[in-house]
């Protein structure tokens, strides 16, 4: 396969260039799908979408004097190359040239064959942008190309080889971040003004619940968020409400309990009906298109085993073999997580398994976390651990809690691991209640990450009482400083069920603030009670969500 046919194979991956009745989405399977949901009325471009068209495709055609390299990363199937796409249309309708955008996918076998034999990406982007950069300003999306040994040197040389330079902007994504440090590293001071201003690299997780239902409950609900709570500073506020941290001029001045209460007076039922499809479609847009129309045909929720293993739990266990892992050993290792949220010690012997050395787990570990469908956060176990005067919380890491980030990721894994089919029908009837609340502990947690001022992974942990009991006092930690410059520090406990046990709550809060001298405990249900006390405040799970 020579330069020339490779440039042809752009040509049909970016079907758009000569398309000449403007219909090209309508046969392209990544949008396909999309575009039928958007007829329907629940479809909602994500957050991404925005930042994307404003701070780099828009950017780069208002500055063809500059260029820049981005980096998008994040799981498989959560709509990174829809999304791309959609944004391509958009453009193309709204007046920008068809032939500026090219779109490459390597996640194509002979494709990526080709140029790793052959050691050519470079001199393949090196031709595609010489024949095409009459037209500047351009901009490459190379997909999935983090499979292909050595892409950012590929781009690092081009760029110091002038070939991206002005008027050429570069998408790369992955579903993996196990070379994002060395490939940014790579790339330090070449990624271009455009680059640099967006911080290099946009992760891109699963949907958010309130992405979700922004897209799903109209224009109506879209305003009330906008107005109330639409802001970041809005959203915070709200937040440190929860925790205590508003005083009594701020509370009255921002309404918060008048806002919590319109929202469950106006929304609950609506919030609490996407949630029930949330908590096992998870943020798929797949899953949950499919869940809606489901319940618009027969009346009743349901998700195929086609989202949960074709989509999800088969790719995650294939594309191990492209960073040289065993498929068998990972689903032993995927067999032992068995709860969405659990405890493991800091050495992670509890999921080392048989042939398996000690010293290859954290391979496999950095493989997980690389996905973005995990974390593992520390604990906080000593007062020691919180200096509030120094406004320092340093979690001593012993036993920490290994957090699966979707739940629609947590039900593949688990059931497909074991060969359960039916599997929707099965969660939706026999998970425990023990499950279902640490399910709940696992949405809420990875929700935190989506804080605008803190940095996931330093700024999340839980308490764990360091005795022989091993008392959990709150299932999650954030802290962060405010834009006052204060201190703010949030426990969180989840609970589920109607008959939650008000003396344990407010006896953990009570520990809480005497050892640790933190403030108000959080505690986030799957009711519809909102109930304030000095000690603890209740509030259902979708109105917290929104918060993110």
């Amino acid at each position: 396969m020579n330069i020339e046919e490779l440039l042809r194979i752009v040509k049909r991956e970016s079907p758009w260039q000569e398309d000449q009745t403007g219909s090209w989405y309508l046969k392209d399977g990544a949008l396909k799908e999309i575009i039928a949901a958007e007829r329907k009325g629940y479809y909602e471009p994500p957050k991404s979408f925005f930042f994307l068209k404003g701070r780099f495709f828009e950017a780069i055609h208002k500055n063809p004097d500059k260029f820049g390299i981005l980096i998008i990363r994040g799981p498989r199937r959560v709509g990174k190359t829809s999304t791309l796409k959609y944004l391509i249309k958009y453009l193309i309708e709204h007046g920008y040239d068809k032939e500026s955008f090219f779109y490459i996918s390597l996640d194509e076998e002979s494709l990526l064959d080709t140029l790793e034999k052959r050691r050519m990406l470079r001199e393949f982007l090196s031709a595609l942008i010489d024949k095409y950069s009459v037209l500047k300003p351009i901009i490459l999306v190379l997909d999935e190309v983090t499979f292909y040994k050595g892409w950012a040197r590929a781009l690092k040389n081009l760029v110091d080889s002038g070939d991206i330079g002005e008027g050429v902007g570069v998408i790369a994504t992955g579903s993996y971040s196990l070379d994002l440090s060395s490939a940014k590293s790579e790339l330090k001071g070449r990624l271009g003004p455009l680059g640099e201003a967006v911080g290099g690299d946009l992760f891109f997780p699963t949907r958010r619940f309130v992405e979700v239902v922004e897209s799903l409950l109209g224009s109506n609900f879209k305003d009330f968020i906008k107005k109330k709570l639409g802001k970041v500073g809005r959203r915070l506020g709200l937040l440190e409400f929860l925790g205590g941290f508003q005083d009594k001029r701020d509370v009255v001045k921002y309404d918060y309990n008048a806002k919590i209460e319109a929202l469950l007076s106006e929304f609950y039922s609506d919030l609490h009906g996407v949630f029930e499809i949330y908590k096992y479609s998870g943020g798929y847009p797949r899953s949950f298109s499919e869940a809606l129309s489901s319940i618009r045909k027969k009346g009743e929720i349901n998700v195929s085993d086609a989202r949960y293993k074709d989509d999800i739990y088969d790719l995650f266990i294939t594309d191990c073999r492209k960073f040289k892992l065993d498929e068998k050993i990972l689903q032993k290792i995927l067999l032992q997580v068995k709860s969405p949220s659990m405890r493991i010690a800091a050495n992670l012997d509890t999921l080392l398994v048989g042939g398996l050395k000690k010293g290859e787990l954290s391979k496999y570990i950095e493989y997980l976390e690389a996905s973005g469908l995990f974390m593992l956060i520390p604990s906080v176990s000593n007062k020691n651990d919180v200096d509030l005067d120094s406004q320092t919380i340093i979690p001593n890491g012993k036993v920490q809690k290994f957090i699966v980030t979707d739940p629609a990721v947590f039900l593949s894994l688990y059931y497909c691991s074991r060969n359960i089919v039916d599997i929707y029908k099965k969660a939706s009837s026999h998970l425990s209640k023990n499950i279902q609340e640490l399910l709940f502990e696992a949405i809420v947690i990875s929700h935190l990450r989506f804080l605008p001022v803190t940095r996931p992974f330093l700024n999340i942990a839980y308490v764990l009482e360091d005795d022989d009991e091993k008392k959990e006092l709150a299932d999650a930690l954030v802290w962060y400083v405010n834009f006052r410059g204060e201190f703010i520090s949030l426990p969180i406990e989840v609970k589920s069920g109607l008959n939650i046990d008000r003396r344990m709550i407010a006896n953990k809060a009570r520990e809480l603030k005497d050892k640790y001298g933190l403030g108000r405990l959080i505690v986030v249900t799957n009711t519809e009670v909102f109930e304030i006390t000095d000690e603890f405040i209740m509030i259902p799970i979708e109105i917290f969500l929104l918060l993110f």
